[in-house]
């Protein structure tokens, strides 16, 4: 990894909070910073974190907090390349798909093993930016070797056809 992470917990249970930033603190390539409602981590977007960890349920302390769904759809609106891992009390195969739909990564039920699934969702965002990474070197690489080759096959051909008009135009010799 070639620079820290920074990764946002958004979680309105001060436990939970407390439980996985001290779960996540322990990797040194995590910068992690914590907020109670969805509107205070909004508020910050702006510091350009790597990953979110977004709780579902927002309005245990502020019940005019905006819900988790509606905090990740402004977060994708507003830049879509921040990965969000989805945090939810709720086993519903109903609310893990939505979330995946308005572009969550992954979707952890809070349970016994909840912290080492979102740290494997971690790891598995950092895989995949770094695939993905690859690939676009791939592609750029593929297009630098495509242009020389348009390149020289003009210089080519001029020269070719520079060669003719001096000869006449009566031979051509490759």
């Amino acid at each position: 990894m070639d620079k820290d992470l920074l990764i946002f917990i958004v979680d309105d249970d001060p436990m939970q909070l407390m439980m996985l930033e001290d779960h996540l603190s322990k990797f040194k390539h995590f910068k992690i910073k914590t907020f109670a409602t969805g509107e205070e981590c909004l508020a910050k977007i702006n510091e350009k974190p790597d990953i979110i960890v977004l709780d579902f349920n927002l309005d245990s302390v502020d019940r005019n907090a905006r819900e988790g769904l509606d905090i990740l759809k402004e977060i994708k609106e507003i830049n879509d390349d921040i990965d969000v891992v989805m945090l939810s009390g709720q086993d519903k195969m109903e609310v893990a798909v939505n979330t995946m739909k308005y572009g969550a990564f992954d979707y952890v039920v809070k349970n016994e093993s909840a912290f080492v699934r979102v740290e494997n969702a971690i790891y598995n965002i950092i895989k995949k930016n770094h695939v993905e990474g690859e690939a676009n070197r791939y592609k750029k690489m593929m297009y630098a070797f495509a242009l020389l080759f348009v390149a020289s096959t003009i210089i080519v051909i001029f020269a070719v056809y520079l060669g003719w008009m001096k000869g006449g135009g009566t031979d051509v010799v490759l």
